[in-house]
């Protein structure tokens, strides 16, 4: 709900700027703006197909004419962090398990399975998507889908290695993954998971919703006491 709510007033403000600004800069600011606040309402009501992310990797057409200033907006900023960044953009989990940000084309040397995209604001690379074990489960950012959906994203995977990623490999990956270590019982705990996560990749960090997603699937899966 903060998230929403700090969209929300940037949105608010964006469009301010942008009627102070006159012409031709309100056009930009103002559309910015309500790209901002209908982001904000989607993060409120668990709107994670608010791009309309298509299951092969491609937004329609209807969010790039939408949508158009946050998409430049939200390239840039990811751009940006991956030319700063000394972060790997792929990190070793367990030897069936990878997990990274969002890659370029060639990026990623290795074969796996699944080629899992969590990203719901960016269209992947032809590369990726054409592949035959690319799955789309579109989670917007800092945000967390419901934990019985994410067990059926779980389940659908195919035998064999796995690749993660959202934009820059955190929050979104690191919550699948840790559903991912828990449902095949690579790990025990939540804890023992976040750990294996924190020494894998150290910027991984899930906020408040995402623990708690992480924490009712954690109990959706749990072995039934045999004393009981």
């Amino acid at each position: 709900m903060r998230y929403s709510l700090l969209l929300s007033i940037l949105g608010v403000l964006l469009a301010l700027l942008g009627l102070q600004a006159g012409w031709p800069w309100s056009i930009p600011l103002v559309w910015l703006a309500l790209n901002f606040v209908a982001l904000g309402v989607a993060h409120s009501r668990g709107g994670h197909g608010i791009f309309g992310k298509r299951p092969d990797g491609t937004l329609r057409w209807w969010s790039w004419v939408l949508f158009l200033p946050l998409l430049l907006y939200t390239a840039a900023v990811w751009h940006l962090i991956r030319l700063i960044s000394r972060e790997a953009a792929v990190n070793r989990l367990t030897e069936r398990i990878a997990i990274g940000r969002r890659l370029l084309p060639g990026e990623l040397k290795e074969s796996f399975s699944n080629h899992v995209d969590l990203t719901a604001e960016f269209q992947e690379p032809d590369a990726y998507r054409s592949s035959a074990g690319y799955f789309a489960f579109p989670i917007l950012d800092a945000a967390a889908p419901n934990p019985e959906h994410l067990a059926q994203a779980i389940e659908s995977l195919k035998e064999g290695p796995v690749f993660i990623h959202c934009a820059q490999g955190h929050g979104r990956t690191g919550l699948f993954a840790l559903a991912l270590l828990l449902s095949s019982r690579a790990v025990g705990s939540l804890d023992e998971g976040l750990d294996l996560l924190a020494k894998a990749r150290p910027a991984v960090r899930l906020n408040r919703s995402q623990l708690a997603c992480a924490r009712a699937f954690a109990a959706l899966h749990k072995e039934p006491d045999p004393s009981s």
